[in-house]
């Protein structure tokens, strides 16, 4: 599958990437107009928890001015310019979808950051990393999207360095699928995989590919979460319609309202975050 016609094309938040550039005119700022990092990383942290979940992976990972560090599945680069510009460390920046790619390109290149932000569009699978390239790696809420997972962790084994760390935040499923409205929310969510695999599917992967690995469940937060930003969106839906008009906004409440079932009502979905480091 190519990635102009990857399924993930079809999810909400892509369909709408520049959506970003309205929001930067509700700041003031006008097209090509230079960006200020600290206004940037309040609108373009596209997992949960905006910055806490990067400044984990900062503290957890160790990351230090010059290391080099992956981020996969970028997105637009919000968490790969936080990190450069908190650290001042080299992020590759690697993405799937090429209208993120585009668009963050852009946003790193009026932020200035491109001497420590470089933007690789491709699949991670078969994008060539090289061998013991980097120190780090990182992943927000990516992971769960990619069908050849096994292969994934391989990757990026090879990819680090001797005593390498990765560190990534990640969806899973916390019980067996009960009742058809549980599936039909899953199935929903998966989007462009099958399945969604457990915290131990998760471990199992990570120490089969040769990594030691430590888990922090977070699902808790994820059930808060949910629940928390579909009240928003359910109460601030007019303002939300003026911004970005009613056919996306509605297109939003339905996977905000899926997700808080997931998390929620279902109890089926929750995350947490994986540390392993290579051995």
């Amino acid at each position: 599958m190519s990635q102009e016609d990857h399924k993930l094309r079809q999810r909400i938040r892509y369909r709408h990437v520049e959506k970003i550039y309205k929001d930067l005119e509700e700041l003031g700022y006008h097209d090509n107009d230079p960006l200020k990092v600290t206004d940037l990383i309040t609108l373009d942290q596209w997992h949960y928890f905006g910055l806490e979940p990067v400044d984990a992976a900062i503290k957890l990972l160790d990351v230090r001015e010059g290391a080099r560090v992956l981020d996969v599945g970028a997105g637009i680069g919000g968490a790969s310019r936080y990190l450069a510009h908190k650290t001042k460390c080299h992020v590759t920046a690697a993405e799937l979808l090429p209208d993120n790619h585009r668009v963050g390109q852009d946003l790193t290149s009026r932020c200035g950051m491109t001497g420590s932000v470089k933007h690789v569009c491709g699949d991670i699978i078969t994008t060539e990393l090289g061998k013991q390239e980097f120190d780090h790696v990182m992943s927000f809420q990516v992971i769960l999207y990619v069908e050849d997972k096994p292969r994934l962790f391989r990757q990026l084994y090879d990819s680090l360095k001797p005593g390498g760390t990765i560190f990534f935040e990640e969806f899973y499923r916390l019980k067996d699928v009960e009742n058809s409205d549980e599936q039909a929310a899953l199935d929903f969510f998966l989007l462009c995989v099958n399945t969604m695999p457990t915290q131990q599917d998760y471990k199992q992967l990570l120490e089969d590919a040769g990594f030691q690995v430590t888990v922090h469940d977070n699902s808790d937060a994820y059930s808060e979460y949910t629940h928390g930003r579909w009240e928003n969106w359910d109460q601030q839906r007019d303002k939300y319609v003026r911004l970005y008009g009613e056919d996306m906004v509605d297109g939003w409440l339905k996977l905000i309202v899926t997700t808080k079932k997931l998390c929620n009502e279902f109890g089926l979905v929750g995350g947490g975050r994986f540390l392993a480091r290579k051995v």
